[in-house]
């Protein structure tokens, strides 16, 4: 699950935007583009809204919560999460402290 925290709302949206856009592309697109030029061409035009359906995007660790649960009452043996931000360490710091002792 790709997924993005913040301490803020627009930190989040920002963070996943900025790292994460093209992603969003697919895998049929971003094969074909060979330089980083050519990546930040095709992801012009990709507005920080429009990361919503792409990427599980909250500064509120129960919003995460919810998420998660909702995803594991689809009968998943397991949640793989992947931050989309930089900042590993509060990412653990924060799932580790309030997210995932929700979910056992």
């Amino acid at each position: 699950m790709h997924l993005c925290w913040a301490p803020d709302e627009d930190t989040a949206l920002r963070t996943a935007h900025e790292q994460w856009r093209p992603a969003i592309l697919g895998s049929d697109v971003g094969w074909d583009l060979a330089t980083p030029a050519d990546l930040a061409e095709a992801t012009a035009y990709v507005r920080p809204e429009d990361m919503w359906a792409h990427v599980l995007v909250s500064a509120d660790p129960a919003r995460h919560v919810a998420w998660l649960r909702e995803y594991a009452q689809l009968g998943v043996d397991e949640l793989y999460l992947h931050h989309v931000g930089r900042d590993q360490q509060r990412f653990l710091d924060v799932f580790g402290g309030h997210v995932l002792p929700e979910l056992t």
